[in-house]
């Protein structure tokens, strides 16, 4: 290929055969001024045709498609850290197997603006959710609220929440390359990639929010962050999150959130949601520590959810495990 792509597209993907066709596909449709490529990481897939399917379109499309070489599970970091040092462009996205663009204007947009402006390293957007029934079959879809954020401190609200959404995100390859570094993120035992990027990667460039929907991300009932069905697989990923979040406010410390704001925060996010799941025994163990603590984001929410609150009251007035 005589010219070099301007932006390289990480596909990571695993076990997503019924996925995979419309995701590389609404990546080919991107109407852009440049060229781009796509990497796809199939991360030996050992159940169904996920491969077979990367490899027809590797075939269809070589001076896009670099599909990278079959070898055993790697994991999701080291699937992606080598993805990206097999990319080319200056510019890096990722999409995973099961969510997809809608937007056929998202990338010429998002490089549009960071080529205007080399103060800024990473652009994100709002995005929709599909939320998928597996039993009947089914998809809903929901849209993200639009962000109201300072953008001069988008790393204390961070701190408070990952907001970004991975799959919408474009951000300059060079910043990934000085400031990240997966295999401390393996040592360290973080479970996911994206948030520690976006927690690293704030101190070094300024990040910019746009405020238009570019991807669907999707929801599985039982994956890992929206598992209402066990409360055990919520606790170890949101302690997990939490664990993120204590590591950089001690790396990089500000004086707008302390430990213990975001040992609230966490509380409060699985009180509330064990008590509208109906797990009211550790719904209890989380909102002790809250009234302990006196936090007010609590209370709000038992005022303004009567239902679920008479739900909560009657568990706790019966004694019983729920």
């Amino acid at each position: 290929m005589s010219e070099e792509p301007l932006v390289s597209v990480i596909i990571l993907c695993y076990n997503q055969e019924a996925t995979i066709e419309r995701t590389i596909k609404s990546i080919l449709d991107q109407q852009t001024n440049y060229r781009f490529e796509i990497i796809i990481g199939e991360d030996a897939s050992p159940d169904d045709n996920t491969r077979l399917i990367c490899e027809k379109y590797a075939e269809m499309y070589p001076d896009i498609i670099h599909l990278m070489d079959k070898q055993s599970n790697k994991g999701l970091l080291r699937n992606y850290i080598d993805c990206i040092k097999k990319s080319r462009g200056k510019y890096l996205g990722v999409c995973a197997g099961d969510d997809w663009w809608h937007n056929p204007h998202k990338l010429n947009m998002q490089v549009e603006f960071l080529e205007s402006d080399n103060g800024f390293g990473l652009v994100f957007t709002d995005y929709r959710i599909v939320n998928v029934n597996v039993n009947s079959n089914t998809e809903t879809f929901t849209s993200s609220k639009p962000l109201v954020i300072d953008e001069k401190k988008m790393y204390q609200n961070l701190l408070k929440g990952n907001f970004i959404s991975a799959g919408t995100v474009i951000f300059r390859k060079e910043i990934f390359c000085k400031y990240i570094d997966f295999d401390k993120f393996i040592s360290l035992g973080f479970l996911m990639e994206d948030y520690p990027m976006w927690l690293e990667m704030v101190q070094h460039a300024k990040f910019k929010y746009m405020q238009v929907e570019t991807t669907t991300y999707t929801i599985a009932e039982g994956s890992i962050s929206n598992n209402k069905s066990s409360y055990e697989k919520t606790e170890k990923f949101e302690n997990a999150v939490l664990d993120i979040k204590k590591y950089y406010l001690n790396k990089y410390p500000t004086n707008d959130i302390t430990v213990k704001k975001l040992q609230e925060l966490h509380h409060n996010f699985l009180a509330t949601n064990f008590i509208k799941d109906g797990h009211f025994e550790r719904a209890k163990y989380h909102s002790n520590f809250l009234v302990r603590t006196g936090f007010k984001g609590f209370v709000k929410f038992l005022i303004c959810n009567t239902p679920f609150v008479n739900l909560y009251s009657s568990y706790l007035n019966k004694g019983t495990n729920g």
